[in-house]
């Protein structure tokens, strides 16, 4: 190792979830160092960002300088490089490839599971992939619910994503957080305080409202809020 390792951290917000199959399928019969770490890197970015359907690129592996430079490699063309480790992994069915629309501009990548296959299955032109990189980890709205507001099932998952294509992160998180103070986890009372943020607007300052909405929240005048 280029550096010395100064040991693990045992909290909980920096563990990753790694799918079980990796261990006792994949990893037992990788050969190629390369691959093994481009399949991590992957599962590592969807699991941090909570979206194991976003897609991967080339391009977006090599804005992490971090990661790249830990890859093992005799020549300079990096970017060959992961090309060729992804078009690996597809044969390997680690991964799915797809086109990033019907221009067929740019071959994407996504993880081979449920949520991956159903987006590859959907082409578009218009694709957002995840920014994280090692030494920038996007805060993660799916970890937040989690650790806050309860169990991450597949209805509450696809409000999260569809929030996060509404409103600011920022927003969800301090929806989040009103949520917590008011002692009412549930994510339709979280997306009551968003609803009526994007209709009123929103200064950061005003606490009257946040209130207003947990009194109507407690009159039942949310209704079926409280059931997720």
């Amino acid at each position: 190792m280029a550096t010395r390792f100064n040991g693990f951290q045992e909290n909980k917000e920096k563990f990753t979830g790694i799918p079980d199959e990796f261990f006792h399928e994949l990893l037992p019969n990788l050969n190629d160092l390369n691959e093994l770490k481009i399949c991590l890197y992957v599962l590592w970015k969807a699991f941090t960002i909570g979206d194991f359907g976003k897609p991967i690129s080339a391009e977006s592996i090599l804005l992490d300088k971090i990661f790249t430079s830990g890859l093992e490699t005799t020549s300079e063309n990096i970017k060959e490089l992961v090309e060729s480790k992804l078009e690996k992994a597809v044969d390997d069915n680690i991964l799915l490839k797809s086109k990033s629309g019907p221009s067929d501009r740019q071959s994407v990548f996504y993880i081979n599971c449920q949520s991956g296959r159903n987006a590859a299955s959907q082409i578009s032109e218009e694709l957002s992939f995840a920014k994280t990189t090692l030494d920038h980890i996007q805060p993660n709205i799916f970890q937040l619910y989690q650790e806050n507001i309860g169990p991450l099932t597949p209805i509450i998952s696809d409000a999260l994503k569809n929030a996060e294509e509404v409103y600011p992160d920022e927003w969800i998180k301090e929806a989040i957080q009103i949520a917590v103070q008011n002692n009412v986890r549930r994510w339709r009372y979280v997306e009551s305080i968003l609803d009526r943020w994007q209709k009123e607007g929103r200064d950061g300052t005003d606490r009257e409202n946040d209130q207003e909405d947990y009194r109507r929240y407690i009159k039942g005048e949310y209704g079926e809020i409280g059931h997720h």
